[in-house]
């Protein structure tokens, strides 16, 4: 008879445990079909510009550049300019005297052939030079070139006269403008890269030859099309919301620019683009649209 009770109560506790299991599922259950609506971040396809550019490294130049050099052999006796100092064309800027025999040291000067700034002195007073010394160097930098590659599967969004950005590291804030005055037609077999050269106008001088540049190329744009931010599309498809339910969308895109994605097929304006989130969504989950704000 003991033993007939020990088994009723074992077999009581047994179902209880049961029954306490079936009702902790079926709040998992309830739990997790809640936890089911999914948060995400949305914003209307809507009109505007789509701009695709890319940035490449280039070096400021002087417009004009002129290596000065001596007619005659002669020992220098006179220097009349300094490093970054203006000259006219035909200034004077050193006097040298002739030391050969037979010439009794006559004295003569050194004329700028350009005008522009004293860029280099490259002799001292003492010196003696000849017709293949390079004494001076004059540089002209009112108007500067900037000279960079551009790779070749994109030279053929670069054309003469296009308007480009330009940043320089050193001047960091300040945005010039400039516009492409000569490209290459030949292609470099080492780098596949195609040479350009932009001219920016440069009163105050404050691009000095040698910076460093950044130049921005505009490679495509088009206005007013409908668009969406660039990392809403996943591939070739997106999501949208509707009746709070995610649905997956196969789109045709256009231009893929810097930000947006151009639309050409498959969504209408004003329809709302799932833009966080849809790494987690395969389509029919019950999401909560959450508007981005501006």
């Amino acid at each position: 008879m003991r033993k007939v009770l020990i088994i009723l109560i074992i077999v009581v506790v047994i179902i209880a445990a049961v029954m306490i299991r079936i009702g902790t599922s079926k709040k998992d259950v309830q739990t997790e079909q809640s936890e089911k609506i999914i948060p995400v971040e949305v914003v209307p396809v809507s009109k505007g510009t789509v701009r695709s550019t890319c940035e490449v490294l280039g070096t400021i130049k002087a417009n004009k550049t002129a290596q000065v050099f001596p007619e005659t052999s002669g020992r220098v006796t006179r220097i009349f300019v300094k490093e970054g100092s203006y000259v006219s064309k035909n200034n004077n800027l050193m006097a040298v005297r002739n030391e050969s025999i037979g010439f009794e040291y006559e004295e003569g000067n050194i004329k700028s052939p350009i005008s522009g700034n004293v860029g280099k002195i490259l002799v001292d007073v003492g010196s003696m030079i000849n017709p293949q010394t390079s004494v001076v160097l004059i540089v002209e930098y009112s108007k500067v070139k900037v000279e960079f590659n551009l790779s070749e599967v994109r030279g053929g969004a670069i054309s003469k006269s296009q308007k480009v950005d330009i940043e320089i590291d050193a001047l960091p804030g300040q945005l010039f403008k400039g516009k492409v005055s000569e490209i290459s037609p030949v292609i470099d077999p080492m780098t596949h890269t195609i040479s350009a050269k932009a001219v920016i106008n440069n009163p105050k001088k404050i691009l000095r030859p040698g910076m460093t540049a950044r130049i921005t190329i505009n490679l495509d744009e088009k206005d007013d099309v409908l668009s969406i931010p660039k990392h809403a599309l996943l591939d070739s498809y997106l999501f949208i919301v509707k009746d709070s339910t995610a649905v997956r969308r196969d789109v045709v895109v256009g231009i893929i620019g810097d930000e947006n994605v151009e639309i050409l097929q498959g969504l209408s304006q004003g329809e709302p683009v799932i833009v966080i989130g849809q790494e987690r969504l395969a389509g029919g989950e019950k999401v909560n649209p959450i508007p981005r704000s501006e």
